[in-house]
C-alpha cells in the first residue's frame, strides 16, 4: 500500500513524462505530495525529486492499462491527461494507486472519490473537442488552409480524425495559440508540432476577405433582434471562443 511522501515530482510535461512518475511511484510505494510539470513555477517548501522520463518504463505502464485495468482505463487516462487542470497528475495518479487494486471495473465505480474527479477531467476534454468540431474557422491565408483556436484544454489530438474525415484530401492546419502546438495535415498525413513563439500568420486572402464579409453579412441577416437572448447564445457558444470564429470576433 502506498504512503503519502512529503515530496514533489517534477516532469516534463510529456504524457511518457507523467507515465514515468506513474513508475516511480508505484516502484517507491509513494504517493507524492505534488507532481509538476517543468514549465509551471509553483513555490514550494517539499523536496522536489525530478523524474526522467524513460520510454521503456512508460511503454511497461501503459501497456499494463489495457492488459490489467482495461481499454476503458486506458482510454479514461489518456484523455483525461489532455486536461490543463493544474492539479490533473495527482487526481491520475491517485486514481491510478486505486484502480491497480479493483482491476477492470475501476472506471465504472463512478461515485468513488478517486474516480469521480477523473471523470470530470475527461468529461471538460470531451465537451470541448466535441464545440470546436463546430466552432473552428478555417481561412485561406498565403494559399493554405488554415485555422485558429485558442481551447481551454490541449484538444488537438481529439480534433484530428473529425477534421480529417470532413475534409478527406485536403491539406490544413489548425494552431492551437493557447498551448503553441500546431495540428498539420498534409497528404494524408497527421503531424503535431510545438512552437517556441506564435507564428507569424499572413493576412486573409483577397477572396478569403470577400467570403468572410458576405458570411458575416449572411449571419447578422439571419438574426431577429425582437428574440435576440444573448445569455442563451453564451450558453451554446461560450464568448471564449469568439475570437476566433468570423462572424463574432468584431463583437468582442
Amino acid at each position: 500500500m502506498a504512503f503519502q511522501a512529503d515530496v514533489v515530482y517534477r516532469y516534463d510535461g510529456s504524457f511518457e513524462g507523467f507515465l514515468s512518475c506513474v513508475f516511480e511511484s508505484f516502484l517507491r510505494k509513494e504517493i507524492p505530495f505534488a507532481i509538476y510539470p517543468d514549465r509551471a513555477a509553483w513555490p514550494t517548501l517539499f523536496p522536489i525529486r525530478r523524474v526522467p522520463t524513460d520510454p521503456a518504463r512508460a511503454a511497461r505502464v501503459f501497456d499494463s492499462f489495457e492488459k490489467k485495468l482495461g481499454t476503458r482505463t486506458r482510454d479514461l487516462v489518456t484523455r483525461a491527461f489532455l486536461n490543463d487542470s493544474p492539479d490533473k497528475e495527482l487526481t491520475l495518479l491517485r486514481f491510478l494507486h486505486f484502480a491497480y487494486g479493483q482491476g477492470p471495473r475501476a472506471p465504472w465505480m463512478q461515485g468513488h472519490e478517486r474516480v469521480a474527479p477523473v471523470l470530470a477531467l475527461e468529461k471538460a476534454v470531451n465537451g470541448e473537442a466535441h464545440l470546436l468540431t463546430g466552432f473552428v474557422r478555417f481561412e485561406q491565408r498565403g494559399g493554405a488552409l488554415g485555422a485558429v483556436i485558442q481551447p481551454r484544454h490541449f484538444v488537438l489530438p481529439l480534433l484530428r480524425q473529425h477534421f480529417c474525415n470532413r475534409y478527406p484530401g485536403e491539406d490544413f492546419v489548425i494552431w492551437d495559440k493557447t498551448h503553441r502546438a500546431v495540428l498539420a495535415v498534409q497528404a494524408g498525413r497527421a503531424e503535431y508540432l510545438e512552437l517556441a513563439t506564435d507564428p507569424d500568420l499572413p493576412p486573409p486572402d483577397e477572396e478569403e476577405a470577400r467570403f468572410q464579409a458576405m458570411w458575416r453579412a449572411f449571419y447578422d441577416a439571419l438574426a431577429i433582434p425582437a428574440r435576440s437572448n444573448p445569455n442563451l447564445r453564451r450558453s451554446h457558444c461560450p464568448k471564449r471562443y469568439w475570437a476566433c470564429m468570423t462572424e463574432l470576433r468584431d463583437q468582442l
